[in-house]
Parts: C-alpha cells; structure tokens; sequence
C-alpha cells in the first residue's frame, strides 16, 4: 500500500480527552522537581522501572497491528524487543492494565483513528473512571465528602479527625494523605480491593511521637499553673486537705 493514501495522522494533542489522560499520569506519578534536576531524575526513573515482558509486548503488538495496520508498524515496527521504547515506557503494567487500555482504544475509535504514543496509551491503561486527582481529592478529604471509594479509604487511613480539623495549607497531613491516596490508586489500577491495611510511613510516626510529646508538655504546663504537687506524698496530703480528712502526723 502506498503510505500517500493514507490520512493524514490527527494531531495527538487535540484529540479530545487526551490531553486529560496526560495530565491524569502525570498527576498519579510525577513529582515536582527542580528543572536543574528533572532530566536527570527522569532518566533514573526510567533505568530503575521494569520493561514490559516480552510475551506482553508481543501480545501487544500484534492488538495493534490488528487494529491500526500500516498505520501502526510504519511508525513503530512489525515487531519489538525490549529494547523498544515502547517496552520501556509500558514497563511495570500488567496484562489487566494493557487490556483495560486496548479496550479504551476501541471504545473511543473515533479520537484515536491512528494510534497514540507510548505516554498516552500508558496513562490510557492507568486510568481508572470516576478516580479524581490528587488535588481534587485532597479537597473532597478535607470536606468529608467522596465522589469515590478510594478518597474515603485514603482519608481513613491518614485520619479523618485530623483532616477535618486540618486547613488546605497543611503540608505535612497532606504529603501523609497524597502517600495513602497513590497506595489506594494503585489498588485500583489493578483491579484490587481498595481496603486494607496501609503500613505507616516514617515521618507519620515521628509526626505520632511530636504530638504526644507536646500533649505531655501541654499537661505538665498545667500542672504547674494550677499549683498541683507533682509527688506523691503531697499530692495526697492536698487531697485530705481538700476533703476535710486530718489523719494524725
């Protein structure tokens, strides 16, 4: 076939809903870095993620194939290995996930009539409907009130009592519940329960340990303010006094 009768490839940015599907991966998995060291950590992160399996990559390839033709091995190949971007930038998803993101691509056929990059498709295979972003669910944890399963189970697990006292500027209560939220997402992402125990980071404990320590303080200031005796033996001589008990010396 000559590659000339084809249709001009739709600009993948102005398809609809993609540039959302950016923006829910990039919001699930990126960080905020400084731009000195963004290339770096992106190449870090990339070397230190998995590669999509080959008997993934292969079934993969030959969904594409089927659906986009020419379209598909002008641009990518007629085949992979691992060393294909494609392995690389896919690596870690499971063949759920690659399923749930070839069933996406046929159910919006009409956006993607050629097929997306490798970044699109992965947010594609990552996104969970009705799942809000960090941001949104923040907001929804601090009001009591969840548009889903997951925000609730974060909220739970970072503490309701603290988020309902909490202001939007919290930064510590917030990285706590940004941590439990991604755990929770993940759960979703692969179609797993989305309750059950979240193991306790260490700067929640040591965040525990300031407060207790702090409500101790706090006791003892009032303690001292209210001329309380702190032995014992005085402490009970006070309490007779009070209640009109002499007891001989």
């Amino acid at each position: 076939m000559d590659t000339r009768e084809l249709p001009r490839q739709k600009p993948i940015n102005n398809a609809p809903g993609v540039k959302a599907l950016v923006l829910k991966a990039v919001d699930t998995e990126a960080k905020v870095i400084p731009l000195s060291t963004k290339s770096a950590t992106q190449s870090q992160s990339e070397n230190e993620r998995p590669k999509l399996s080959q008997k993934n990559l292969d079934t993969l390839w030959l969904r594409m194939v089927e659906m986009y033709g020419h379209r598909w091995t002008a641009n990518f190949g007629v085949s992979a290995d691992q060393e294909h971007s494609w392995a690389k930038i896919l690596g870690g998803l499971t063949g759920r996930q690659l399923a749930s993101g070839l069933q996406q691509l046929l159910d919006r056929a009409t956006e993607f009539d050629w097929p997306p990059p490798a970044n699109v498709f992965r947010a594609m295979c990552l996104h969970v409907q009705g799942l809000p972003t960090v941001d949104q669910a923040w907001i929804e944890a601090l009001m009591g009130k969840y548009s889903h399963e997951a925000v609730k189970v974060a909220a739970e697990a970072t503490g309701t009592f603290d988020l309902r006292s909490a202001k939007h500027s919290d930064k510590s209560l917030r990285q706590r519940f940004e941590r439990n939220y991604v755990i929770v997402q993940r759960r979703a992402q692969n179609a797993q329960p989305l309750d059950g125990k979240i193991a306790q980071g260490i700067e929640h404990d040591s965040g525990m340990k300031a407060q207790l320590a702090r409500s101790h303080q706090e006791a003892r200031d009032l303690v001292t303010a209210q001329n309380i005796p702190t032995d014992g033996k005085a402490a009970r001589a006070l309490l007779l006094a009070k209640l009109g008990i002499r007891r001989p010396a």
